[in-house]
């Protein structure tokens, strides 16, 4: 049997760095206030964009959702419910809605534990779908209150209940 031997840590290089920062155009590792309120005003401008955005990926993932039910092209709504998911949950937490990350979330670890949704499963879905307009439609920043915890504690006891139990269209 072989010895382990004690692994050894080596320092980054300081060219690593050079790459990772650039100090003649970019930011340097420690933003200065004047600099880091440039910035959050540049994502605050944006959050109009993230909306117009979001509402298009909303509409496209309640249009999946409905070839889905129909049996439509399923496998391949499925899919973009997964995409269009993912692409939410990114955006959220980057604009100060962890709520929507939240729900995003659900959405997209409960799709990728499912082929083709049971009747049951399509509700949970179209629930979590009317999660995402409830709080984009209501500009719900922050981790929300009482109801919106509850709800996503409902969602994910739903979630894990009925996870895996797959029907084919």
């Amino acid at each position: 049997m072989a010895k382990r031997q004690k692994p050894v840590f080596l320092p980054p290089a300081q060219d690593l760095r050079l790459k990772a920062v650039n100090l003649k155009k970019g930011y340097p590792l420690k933003l200065e206030p004047a600099e880091l309120r440039r910035l959050e005003s540049v994502i605050e401008r944006a959050a109009d964009a993230l909306h117009k955005e979001t509402a298009e990926k909303l509409r496209l993932l309640r249009a999946a959702l409905n070839d889905v039910a129909k049996g439509d092209r399923a496998d391949q709504a499925m899919r973009a419910i997964r995409s269009l998911s993912l692409d939410i949950k990114g955006m959220g937490g980057m604009f100060k809605y962890p709520l929507l990350t939240a729900f995003a979330k659900s959405l997209n670890d409960f799709t990728n534990s499912i082929d083709y949704p049971t009747p049951v499963q399509l509700d949970i879905i179209a629930a979590q779908i009317d999660a995402l307009y409830v709080v984009l439609a209501k500009h719900l920043q922050g981790s929300g209150g009482r109801t919106e915890r509850a709800l996503l504690d409902a969602l994910r006891q739903a979630t894990a209940r009925h996870k895996g139990s797959r029907a084919r269209f």
